[in-house]
C-alpha cells in the first residue's frame, strides 16, 4: 500500500503516575517462588522490564483514550469539528457494548457526525487504525481523523497473581511451574494511552507524510498467545519463534513495496514485548540498535499503544529529526506484521 495524500499531523500520550516494579511484582509471588525454587529477579533477567505503569483503580481506559486524545488534538492545532472518523485501537475496552470509540467521542466533543467505531487486533490494533483512517483520507471519504488507544491490565495482573498463588488443590509442582511460565508474559504488560491525528497533505501544517507501507500474517499460529479479560496463556518462546519469522518477511516486502533498503531508513519504532525479542528483531532485520527507540524498560509492553507511545515519546525527546525516514514496525498476536514508512 502506498500514500501521496496522508500527514500525522499531530500526536499526544499520557501515562498512569503509579510506577510498579518487577521486583514488587515478584514479592507478591513469593510463596510460588519459594515453592519452586525461582530466584528473585526472574521477570528483569528474562524480559529486561524494570517497572511498568498501573492506572489507579476505577479509572476507564476510555479515560486515557480520550486524555491522549485531546493532547493529540492540541499538538495538531486542528479544530475539533475537522475530526471526522476516530477509531480506538485498544486491547483492553470499557465495555463489551457499547464501542470505547463512542465513550472517547463523546469525552473529546467531536463532531455528531463524525465515524466513531473500534477495532481490534491485539498488539497490532493501532497501526490496523492508522491504515484504515489513512484509506479514507486518501480515498476522499474524510479530510481528517484520529486514532486512540489505551490500555489497561492491572485487573488482569492481580487476577493471575492471585490464581498462581491459590491453585486448584492436587496441584503439583511441575503443573505449577508450567502454569507460572505459561503466564509470564502477563507480567511484561503496563498501562498508557497514545493518540495520533492524520490529515489530508493539501490541508497538513506539518508535510510529515505516511508514504505507505506493507502487511504479513501466518495466522496459523494463532493459539501461541490467547487471553480474556482476566488471564493470559503464552507459549513464549515459539512466540518470539514465529513472530520473527513473520517480521522479517514482512520487512523484505515493506523494502520492495516503498523502494527503500535498509540504508534509507534513519529511525525506527517497534512494538516491544522484551528486549531479547527487541534484540534479535533488529539483528534479523539487519538495523543497528541506535536508530531505534526502546521505551519497554519502563513501560513494558503496553499492547496496541506500545510501538505509537515509543514514537510519541521519541519526537517529544528529540529523537525525530526533520527529514527522518522513519519505520513504524508492529507484530500481534495471530501472528501479523504490519511496518509503515513515514517521512518525517
Amino acid at each position: 500500500m502506498l500514500y501521496q495524500n496522508v500527514c500525522i499531523e499531530g500526536m499526544g500520550y499520557v501515562l498512569p503516575e503509579r510506577v510498579v516494579s518487577s521486583a514488587w511484582i515478584e514479592e507478591q509471588l513469593a510463596p510460588l517462588y519459594q515453592a519452586l525454587k525461582i530466584p528473585m529477579g526472574r521477570i528483569e533477567a528474562l524480559t529486561g522490564i524494570r517497572e511498568r505503569r498501573w492506572w489507579e483503580n476505577g479509572f476507564k481506559v476510555s479515560e486515557g483514550a480520550a486524555i491522549a486524545g485531546e493532547r493529540a488534538i492540541a499538538d495538531a492545532r486542528i479544530e475539533k469539528d475537522k475530526i471526522q472518523c476516530l477509531i480506538n485501537a485498544s486491547v483492553t475496552r470499557d465495555y463489551v457494548e457499547p464501542a470505547t470509540a463512542v465513550i472517547v467521542h463523546n469525552k473529546v466533543g467531536l463532531s455528531p457526525t463524525a465515524l466513531n467505531l473500534d477495532v481490534s487486533n491485539a498488539c497490532l490494533g493501532f497501526l490496523n487504525g492508522i491504515v484504515l483512517v489513512a484509506n479514507m483520507i486518501e480515498l476522499g471519504q474524510i479530510e481528517a481523523g484520529m486514532v486512540v488507544a489505551a490500555e489497561d491490565v492491572r485487573d488482569g495482573q492481580l487476577r493471575t497473581i492471585e490464581r498462581l498463588l491459590n491453585p486448584p488443590d492436587g496441584t503439583t509442582p511441575e503443573q505449577l511451574n508450567l502454569a507460572y511460565r505459561d503466564n509470564l508474559a502477563t507480567f511484561t504488560l503496563g498501562c498508557g494511552g497514545v493518540a495520533m491525528v492524520l490529515r489530508h497533505r493539501s490541508t497538513s501544517q506539518t508535510g510529515k507524510r505516511l508514504l505507505g507501507g506493507a502487511v504479513y500474517g501466518h495466522t496459523q499460529h494463532h493459539g501461541l498467545c490467547v487471553a480474556q479479560a482476566d488471564w493470559m496463556h503464552t507459549n513464549s518462546t515459539e512466540l518470539l519463534h514465529e513472530g520473527m519469522k513473520v517480521i522479517a518477511l514482512n520487512w523484505e516486502l515493506f523494502k520492495k513495496e516503498m523502494g527503500w533498503d535498509n540504508r534509507s531508513i534513519d529511525k525506527i519504532f517497534t512494538h516491544q514485548v522484551s528486549e531479547k525479542q527487541r534484540q534479535i528483531g533488529l539483528q534479523i532485520l539487519g538495523l543497528e540498535a541506535k536508530i531505534d527507540y526502546p521505551t519497554l524498560h519502563t513501560l513494558g509492553n503496553i499492547a496496541s499503544v506500545s510501538a505509537p507511545i515509543s514514537m510519541a515519546i521519541g519526537r517529544e525527546n528529540g529523537f525525530l529529526d526533520d527529514g527522518d525516514r522513519v519505520c513504524l514496525l508492529g507484530v500481534g498476536s495471530g501472528v501479523n506484521s504490519i511496518i509503515l514508512g513515514i517521512q518525517w
